[in-house]
């Protein structure tokens, strides 16, 4: 799969495979990235064997370090977004973690946070991919996210109930 800049994508799925996938793709091309996520960076770059220039990881981590965003913070989150986007035109944004983001804020604010950024991300060139397991979100939130996305993955399988 291919993904066409300044498009945000949301990937439905239990773990973030197809996501990273598509991110060592674009790795390999040279575009650079920002992953936020609620697993550490230490996790992430035992996944991710790439220049640290090129993947740029912070964790949503209540931890006063440099590398951490705390999740009751959306101010910080959005700012740290927006350093992305002010200095890289093409990039990539990955987020995982809306669920704890949602945990903290409210899902309102988290959705209004992501179309702020979606705004800047279409201007820019660059792209937004936020991968979640929909197990995690009411449907009612997942359709939101969906509509504020411009292409939805799913690779969840419903298993039939017994």
């Amino acid at each position: 799969m291919k993904i066409t800049t300044g498009k945000v994508y949301l990937f439905e799925e239990r773990v973030p495979l197809r996501t990273h996938q598509i991110l060592r793709k674009e790795l390999a091309e040279g575009r650079e990235a920002l992953y936020i996520s609620k697993h550490s960076p230490n996790q992430l770059r035992s996944q991710f064997d790439f220049d640290p220039k090129l993947l740029r990881t912070l964790w949503l981590s209540p931890r006063p370090e440099e590398t951490c965003i705390p999740p009751m913070n959306l101010d910080v989150f959005e700012k740290k977004v927006n350093e992305f986007l002010s200095e890289n035109q093409n990039g990539i944004i990955v987020l995982n973690g809306v669920d704890v983001l949602e945990m903290w804020n409210g899902f309102r604010p988290v959705l209004d946070a992501i179309r702020r950024a979606r705004t800047r991300v279409n201007s820019n060139g660059t792209n937004l991919i936020i991968s979640l397991d929909p197990k995690n979100h009411y449907q009612s939130n997942l359709t939101e996210l969906e509509k504020s996305s411009d292409l939805v993955i799913s690779s969840y399988v419903e298993s039939p109930a017994l």
